[in-house]
């Protein structure tokens, strides 16, 4: 005979009810602050997000003076259904995709930017060939901290100082990458 005749019961099915109570509530307030808060955890880019930023070498635009004309551009972000290629204004293969914008030295290109797709998007024009910074100051619309959400727009203007290949991209870390990049050519 051991030293136990009877079944001994570590905890009660009221006590495991209570338990998963708990569990279950502190998952539920955990989701609800999260959801509420949805602004909040994309304000700013992580620290790893921060290595693939980079900082480009590239300096800071001088300013220049309009001596051109104006160039009024449309471009909407769009998603493929997937989410696994975005563009301006039309997906790859479809007319109008990522227009290529001709300009010259001292000509205003005024960009009207809306995000007609589901994803959060921003705006900039680049010298850099990849990657998401070295922007001209004031070509920004939104930043990758604080993106545009669906149906959000804004406005930037960009004067070529110089004659060259620039790069209207869109910011958000990886976008660019997958398809949201047009060039500008200014002679």
């Amino acid at each position: 005979m051991s030293e136990h005749d009877e079944t001994i019961w570590r905890t009660s099915s009221g006590r495991v009810g209570k338990m998963m109570t708990i569990l279950g509530g502190t998952v539920i307030i955990g989701a609800v602050i999260f959801f509420a808060l949805g602004d909040y955890w994309i304000s700013e880019i992580s620290p790893a997000g921060e290595i693939f930023a980079g900082v480009s070498d590239q300096p800071a635009a001088p300013v220049v003076e309009q001596t051109g004309e104006d160039i009024p551009i449309t471009l909407d972000f769009i998603e493929s259904a997937d989410f696994r290629t975005l563009a301006f204004n039309a997906l790859p293969g479809d007319p109008g995709n990522n227009p290529t914008i001709n300009a010259k030295v001292g000509d205003r290109i005024i960009f009207n930017i809306l995000n007609d797709g589901k994803s959060f998007h921003a705006f900039g024009v680049t010298l850099d060939e990849e990657g998401f910074g070295g922007l001209f100051p004031g070509t920004e619309v939104a930043s990758p901290s604080n993106p545009l959400k669906p149906g959000e727009g804004g406005n930037s203007e960009f004067i070529p100082g110089e004659p060259g290949t620039y790069y209207y991209i869109c910011t958000v870390p990886g976008h660019r990458e997958m398809g949201m990049v047009g060039t500008i050519i200014v002679e």
